[in-house]
């Protein structure tokens, strides 16, 4: 093997190993635009199969026993069928970046190059049957037949128009990013034209390489700046969200009702009175703890807190309030009074607005998969979920949860009622170390 192969392998093997590195990374950054991360990790991956492919070709070109004359035919396949599936994997990354800093719809663009791409394919898939691309000869070495041009026309067909569609949105890209896609098009183009002329030297390959790792750069630095803005967001809205908290939670209608319920309750059963100050006292302790919380909290100091307000509702209500708790998970963390806005939530639009004023409150916490899942159910009155987005005042407390889920946990909050049914809250929270 001369020397020059072994250099090329070598190279495109580090080449491997990076695309591999970045897949790992890039798949850490998906909390911020999953769709984004899935698509780069594709393309990456498409390029690392085509170099693997490339060093197998060049390791098995002339060797003439049986595995090399299948591995020689497999493996050039295989460069030609990746270097296609890298090309419509970046044109969908391509395109979604640019449709998502911009907001314009290429679909159009986007449905042409696939065509392109695929009529490629099928022309590769043809040659195994009838070759007129390429073949091999007796000594088991690649060589160009007369309709070559094909694989290279379609191929530089696609980058001309994915580069045609970058430049009439250039100015609006990030910096890094203008330099990162102009070179993901640019140098593969270059070297493909440098290639048909000049066989010998998988020129393209590399090149697609180092295009991916300006992409990816281009990623990360993104991602960077995206957590930034999240946290600075999240720093002011949670900072916010605790004053709000603070007014609307400990309100002095539900104090003096309960004070009110223990005083009478006194002259009755002292020990129940004595429990329900307790668990009133608990209830004001989680509350004022809100301020003092810069994260999340653990979920099992939420529940003490749901825990308290529900004992005292019950005491205030005669028990014709009722909750059963089912925690089958405990290793997860939540924002400090999250869950208690939706239990309160669940007891005075849901239960209270019964006739006469009772019902129950179902609690349960569970591990699904990598998600700890929270539902909250109730047999109230129920309602109609669109007035949550479209009421500014009477569920703000449920809206701003769902925002404290989401920025907070990085979670999601479904709502589902019928109105004379009752209602069923469902937070997922993906799984996160509880410090």
């Amino acid at each position: 093997m001369d020397a020059s192969r072994i250099i090329q392998m070598t190279v495109e093997g580090w080449g491997v190993l990076f695309c591999f590195i970045a897949i790992i990374v890039a798949w850490q950054t998906r909390e911020i635009d999953k769709k984004r991360a899935r698509y780069l990790i594709r393309f990456i991956f498409n390029d690392a199969a085509l170099l693997v492919m490339d060093i197998l070709a060049l390791g098995f070109r002339g060797d003439e026993s049986t595995l090399g004359y299948y591995m020689v035919r497999i493996a050039n396949f295989g460069v030609f069928f990746s270097g296609y599936l890298f090309l419509i994997t970046g044109v969908t990354y391509i395109s979604y970046v640019v449709e998502t800093r911009i907001e314009v719809d290429i679909s159009a663009w986007k449905r042409i190059e696939y065509v392109i791409s695929c009529i490629g394919i099928v022309a590769l898939v043809i040659n195994i049957f009838v070759p007129y691309l390429y073949a091999f000869d007796v000594h088991n070495r690649y060589y160009r037949l007369a309709w070559n041009w094909i694989l290279a026309l379609t191929q530089v067909m696609v980058v001309v128009l994915l580069l045609a569609i970058l430049l009439n949105f250039f100015k609006e890209l990030r910096k890094l990013e203008k330099y990162a896609l102009l070179s993901a098009l640019t140098l593969p183009f270059l070297s493909l034209i440098f290639q048909v002329n000049h066989y010998g030297i998988s020129f393209t390959n590399i090149t697609t390489t180092v295009s991916i790792i300006f992409i990816f750069l281009a990623h990360m630095l993104d991602y960077s700046n995206s957590m930034r803005e999240r946290d600075r967001e999240r720093e002011q809205w949670v900072m916010n969200e605790k004053i709000r908290l603070l007014y609307n939670q400990i309100k002095p209608h539900f104090i003096y009702n309960s004070l009110t319920s223990i005083y009478y309750g006194l002259d009755t059963d002292l020990e129940a009175s004595k429990d329900i100050l307790k668990n009133l006292t608990g209830y004001l302790r989680g509350s004022l703890d809100v301020l003092d919380e810069t994260e999340s909290i653990p979920i099992k100091d939420e529940l003490k807190t749901v825990k308290c307000y529900l004992t005292v509702e019950r005491y205030r209500f005669d028990n014709r309030i009722k909750f059963e708790l089912d925690v089958k998970d405990k290793d997860f963390l939540v924002p400090a009074f999250s869950i208690q806005t939706l239990v309160e939530n669940a007891i005075r639009h849901g239960i209270r607005k019964n006739d006469p004023p009772e019902g129950t409150v179902k609690l349960s916490t569970r591990l699904e998969g990598n998600d700890h899942i929270v539902e909250i159910t109730d047999n109230g009155r129920g309602f109609d979920v669109e007035h949550i987005y479209n009421d500014d005042g009477k569920h703000i407390g449920m809206r701003n949860t769902k925002k404290r889920i989401e920025i907070m946990c990085n979670g999601e909050m479904e709502i589902e009622s019928e109105i004379g049914k009752g209602t069923t809250i469902r937070l997922t929270i993906p799984d996160a170390p509880v410090e």
